[in-house]
């Protein structure tokens, strides 16, 4: 099975989106490329990219795997409010997606 065959947030209980115009996640990859997150900080350290940032090329996205994670995902997705929206709405990667991994 490959990556792109996960859907992320299918186990996930269904959260209220931070405000009523917030922009769903787009998978752009910004937040991950940009600043890590907490929990990628606690596996890796101050690592510029989150080993754990997935180019989908199938479904033309990031995708977490740190949030896939059998044993440990309900706890990332919960920690970094999976399925409550963008956490930078205006920035332009939104209008942008693509693999940055190059960049």
């Amino acid at each position: 099975m490959s990556d792109s065959e996960f859907d992320i947030f299918e186990d996930a209980p269904q959260i209220e989106p931070l405000t009523e115009d917030s922009e769903d996640c787009v998978g752009c990859g910004w937040c991950c490329l940009t600043d890590p997150c907490s929990e990628s900080h606690r596996r890796y350290g101050y690592t510029k990219r989150c080993p754990d940032l997935l180019w989908d090329a199938e479904n033309t996205r990031y995708i977490c795997k740190l949030m896939l994670d059998p044993e440990y995902g309900e706890e990332v997705r919960k920690s970094q409010h999976a399925g409550q929206g963008c956490y930078a709405p205006l920035n332009s990667w939104r209008d942008d997606v693509r693999d940055r991994d190059d960049d």
